[in-house]
């Protein structure tokens, strides 16, 4: 979940690792069901570099300014996004150095770029989201061009989601429910009425939708208008999800 903000433009010294392995049947595999799953796409120790970034941003150890870090939504005692905490640059270029060389991982843009079949492609937003286990912090049903409204805008988009610990179905991590993005842009409301998160009004069926077991290093990308969501962390390891976002934009 995230809100259209000013385009990032990567700078040139972010250079790619290794090669991206990024394949014709990974872009035939995206394009067909609006998600693939790409393993060890980037170095782990760059996964606790960044979260070690995100944590001490959440408990002050690092400074947090032109970042919202917090609650992902607090508009009443019973909002479903008070117990789930975020770290989302709110200005451009990003601050904090860590979180700006992440933003310009040369293997996450070149993947994105391949994916979308573009080369005219940007990170315009990234996010972190921290569930803790044993809360009730699902995050609700939804689309991500809900928010973006890409597909007005004649633009194209793709997420890119990594754990930044072991993602398991036990430990909250993303749901998807693969084909979705055929079915178009879905109506959606606040969840619990008044919330940030926005949820998808009508039923999905949850028996098609598929957890995301990813280790960190491990992208999964997704289509701005396929169904994702995830349920509370039930498990005993912090569930710590990252996001960019990627787009070209119209003229």
């Amino acid at each position: 979940m995230t809100s259209m903000s000013t385009p990032y433009h990567p700078s040139t010294h972010a250079a790619a690792t290794s090669a991206v392995p990024i394949t014709a049947d990974d872009v035939a595999s995206y394009e067909e069901e609006g998600y693939v799953i790409i393993r060890r796409l980037f170095d782990p120790a760059l996964a606790a570099e960044v979260r070690e970034r995100v944590d001490g941003m959440l408990a002050g150890r690092y400074p947090s300014e032109g970042f919202k870090c917090g609650r992902a939504s607090d508009q009443r005692p019973d909002d479903p996004g008070r117990m789930i905490f975020q770290v989302m640059p709110a200005e451009f270029p990003i601050r904090d150095p860590v979180l700006r060389a992440f933003a310009e991982n040369a293997n996450l843009l070149d993947a994105a770029r391949r994916l979308l079949r573009r080369t005219d492609v940007r990170m315009f937003q990234q996010q972190a989201l921290v569930k803790e286990p044993g809360a009730a912090n699902a995050i609700p049903w939804h689309q991500d061009d809900h928010y973006w409204r890409t597909g007005e805008r004649g633009s194209v988009a793709v997420t890119a989601w990594t754990p930044l610990l072991p993602a398991t179905a036990a430990n909250g991590t993303m749901w998807l429910l693969p084909a979705s993005h055929r079915q178009g842009l879905q109506r959606h409301g606040p969840a619990g009425g008044v919330s940030l998160f926005q949820t998808i009004v009508e039923p999905i069926d949850d028996s098609r939708l598929v957890p995301l077991e990813l280790d960190p290093g491990d992208v999964s990308f997704h289509h701005p208008l396929t169904i994702h969501g995830a349920p509370p962390n039930t498990g005993r390891l912090r569930r710590v999800g990252f996001a960019q976002h990627y787009w070209n934009s119209p003229p």
